[in-house]
C-alpha cells in the first residue's frame, strides 16, 4: 500500500515539477520577447508585465510542492542529531506538524485574499487578480496533503521502531 501511494505521490509531484519548469520557460520567453521588442524594435509588449506577474508565483509555489515532497527545504538538525532515534522521530513529527499548521494557515489566508480581489481585473489581460493568489492556495493545499502523508509515515515508522523493528 505504501509503495503504491509513494508511486502516485511521486508522479503527481513530477507533474507539478513539469508545470513549474514549463512556466519558467514561458516566463523566460516572455521576458526575452519584451526586452527584444522594447530595445530592438522600440515597441514594448504591453501585457508582458502581467504575464510575468502571473507566471512567477505559480512557478515558485508549484516548486514548493517538490521541495516539500523531497524534504529539500531548509532545516536545522544540529540539536536533533544529538538525540536518539526515538527523540529524533518526535522532533521530526513536531516539525512536520508546525509546517502543516503553517500550510493550512497559508491556504486559508490566500483563499481570503483571492476572494477579496476576485472582481479586480488585471488591466491588460482582463483576468481576475485572484489568479495571482490562487497559486498559493493550490500549492499549499498540495503541500498540506503531502505533510499529512509524511506525518502518517513518521507515526507508522515510530510504531515499527517501538515494536523493535527496523526503521527504513
Amino acid at each position: 500500500m505504501n509503495e503504491m501511494l509513494d508511486k502516485i505521490t511521486a508522479r503527481f509531484v513530477k507533474l507539478t515539477e513539469i508545470i513549474a519548469i514549463l512556466l519558467m520557460v514561458l516566463l523566460t520567453l516572455v521576458v526575452f520577447a519584451e526586452v527584444l521588442s522594447r530595445y530592438v524594435f522600440n515597441y514594448p509588449i504591453s501585457f508582458s508585465t502581467e504575464l510575468t506577474q502571473l507566471f512567477f508565483p505559480w512557478m515558485i509555489f508549484l516548486g514548493t510542492v517538490a521541495v516539500t515532497k523531497n524534504e529539500e527545504h531548509l532545516k536545522i538538525t544540529v540539536l536533533q542529531e544529538r538525540f536518539g532515534r526515538g527523540v529524533q522521530l518526535i522532533l521530526q513529527l513536531f516539525a512536520k506538524v508546525v509546517m502543516l499548521l503553517f500550510s493550512i494557515y497559508m491556504v486559508y489566508a490566500s483563499y481570503l485574499l483571492a476572494q477579496a480581489v476576485r472582481l479586480q481585473p488585471l488591466p491588460m489581460l482582463q483576468i481576475s487578480k485572484s489568479w495571482l493568489y490562487v497559486s498559493v492556495t493550490v500549492s499549499f493545499t498540495i503541500v498540506a496533503l503531502l505533510l499529512v502523508l509524511q506525518i502518517i509515515l513518521l507515526i507508522s515508522r515510530r510504531k515499527i521502531w517501538m515494536e523493535g523493528g527496523e526503521i527504513q
